[in-house]
């Protein structure tokens, strides 16, 4: 009775996709390349109802961490004035990078994306840059910050760049990964 029941398990395995993926890409990449002004640039909803110009939004703390956080916007802080170069990861899956040693700052927040459609803005016009197509829901956002020592802060460019990934998760707390120390 085996022999006919293994042949037919066979069978229907083949039909199966048992691959699994090996280096875990992300399901959308976007390059960045724009001007931004002060120093920071933001991460939103489409129809984002929080004030980014409220005092509890850029706290001491928001400063501090790198990351400005209302419910349907962060606020993504940079050492550079002005020419923002980053690239944005959309994953499937949590982020797996733990190694932080290439990076001087890296910090998470949480973020609701309620329309479905995120995009990230400029400072202070709020000039689109990037317009994307996400499934509705609160997402984790994760920016590693790198080449932010011996910048002027005040120069429209330096060689400070960003990564930043954003996945589905409830958790909507900063967290500071790794703390950038200015000399």
């Amino acid at each position: 009775m085996a022999f006919i029941f293994i042949p037919c398990i066979l069978c229907l395995l083949s039909f199966v996709n048992f691959s699994f993926p090996q280096n875990f890409a992300p399901s959308a990449r976007y390059k960045l390349d724009f001007f931004t002004s002060e120093n920071q640039f933001y991460l939103c909803d489409s129809a984002f109802a929080a004030e980014t110009g409220d005092t509890s939004f850029w706290s001491y703390r928001a400063y501090n961490d790198r990351l400005a956080i209302a419910d349907d916007i962060v606020g993504i802080s940079t050492e550079s004035f002005g020419h923002i170069k980053a690239e944005l990861d959309v994953l499937d899956a949590p982020s797996r990078e733990k190694d932080f040693k290439i990076y001087d700052h890296v910090v998470e927040g949480g973020l609701k994306l309620s329309s479905g459609i995120m995009m990230i803005l400029n400072h202070p016009d709020f000039k689109i840059e990037l317009k994307a197509i996400v499934t509705p829901g609160r997402y984790r956002i994760r920016i590693y910050s790198y080449d932010l020592k011996n910048i002027n802060t005040q120069e429209d460019e330096g060689p400070d760049h960003y990564k930043i990934e954003i996945w589905t998760s409830t958790d909507m707390k900063r967290k500071v990964l790794k703390q950038f120390e200015s000399e």
